[in-house]
Order: C-alpha cells, then structure tokens, then sequence
C-alpha cells in the first residue's frame, strides 16, 4: 500500500504534486500537513498530531467531513510527522512518500532523514519529495529514472559507504568509497533516462535536485 503523509514544511506549488496523488491509496496529515491538503482540496484519510498549527476551521471542516482524526497531548517524545509514519506503517504501508517535510526549520528537515532510515531497515520504500528534491536512502540499490542532462547526488548518510557503483552517470564509480568527512558525490548528471546505485556496505542518500 503506498502512503503519501503531508506535514507542515514548506508546500509552495501545489500542482506539482498532483501526481504524486493520483499514485497513492492513502493520505496522512500530520498536524498542520492538512492546511497543505485544504488547499490541495483533497480529503484526508487520516489527520494526526497535536494539533497545534493546524487551523481550527480546517480542523472542523474535515471533522465535518468525517475524516478520521487522531489527537495526541503536546508533550509527547515523537514529532506529528514520526506519528504518522508510525500509523501508515500499522495500517499496512509498503511504500510511503513525505511531502512537506523540508522547510526553514533545519532541525526539523534534518530529523526527518530518519524517517527515511526507519523504513529502510524494515524493508518499506520510502522517499521525500519536494518542488526542487527527490531523497531516497538506500543500504543496498536503488534505480533512479530522470533524463539526459539531468543532476543526481550522491552523499554519504554514515560515516563511509564501501563499494559504491552507478550506471547511467557521468562521473561512473566501480566499486570505490566515500567518507562522510570529505563526500564527492555532489552534481553527477544522467548520461541515459535511468541510474543505477549499488553499495556494499553503509547508507547512501541518493538526491535528485532541481536547479
């Protein structure tokens, strides 16, 4: 089942996503994330958090609505986003995608990495996507489609990542390492419609941006 969860970062061209949303079975808002589908005009299938940046009438429209809501006290150790990850992860996610989870707040968007990590080690694809990022993590491989010209990158995500292969890239490694302290993976660019990522050993983020 592929879950798309919205938080509350920064959503600025809500077009861009509308086929992301013609590609899910299921929507998750955490907290503040269902002020982005109000605007979206989608309906929830699920809103959780604590509710302190959602909208009060956004709040009752979709109560009104019959959405399922989910009310957690502000003094919890997880953050809304994590909550609802947690949630599609209990109802039977297999894939899940996080929009609205990069924004000003730096703390946040770097703790919302983890999440990427979270899935991976229990085997449920995961990505972040944003009007100007596409981040996945991997452990193992990865086939990325973009087109000629187009850039990917290639940062590690611990402390080394032994045994890095691509195809598809300008800049080819074939089994070669790459050091967190001093990572050389930034602006490779597609030389074919479709990359391809190996590693051996460690954690990669793997980003397509746009420029």
């Amino acid at each position: 089942m592929k879950v798309l969860i919205i938080s509350n970062g920064d959503i600025k061209d809500y077009n861009f996503y509308e086929k992301l949303l013609k590609d899910v079975d299921m929507v998750i808002c955490a907290d503040g994330g269902a002020n982005h589908a109000y605007q979206m005009k989608i309906k929830p299938d699920l809103i959780i958090g604590d509710f302190d940046s959602i909208k009060e009438e956004i709040l009752e429209f979709y109560e009104n609505e019959g959405v399922r809501i989910e009310k957690f006290p502000p003094m919890k150790d997880e953050t809304d986003t994590q909550l609802a990850m947690l949630k599609a992860i209990e109802l039977g996610a297999t894939d899940v995608t996080f929009i609205g989870v990069i924004g000003e707040r730096f703390d946040h968007s770097y703790a919302n990495l983890s999440l990427l990590l979270y899935l991976l080690n229990r085997n449920i694809k995961g990505k972040i996507v944003n009007e100007k990022n596409e981040i996945y993590l991997i452990n193992k491989f990865i086939e990325v489609e973009g087109k000629k010209g187009e850039l990917l990158s290639l940062l590690p995500y611990s402390k080394e990542v032994k045994g890095i292969y691509t195809k598809g890239l300008f800049y080819g490694l074939s089994g070669q390492s790459m050091d967190l302290e001093m990572p050389y993976g930034i602006s490779n660019v597609f030389t074919e419609d479709k990359a391809t990522i190996e590693i051996e050993e460690g954690l990669l983020l793997v980003i397509k941006p746009k420029e």
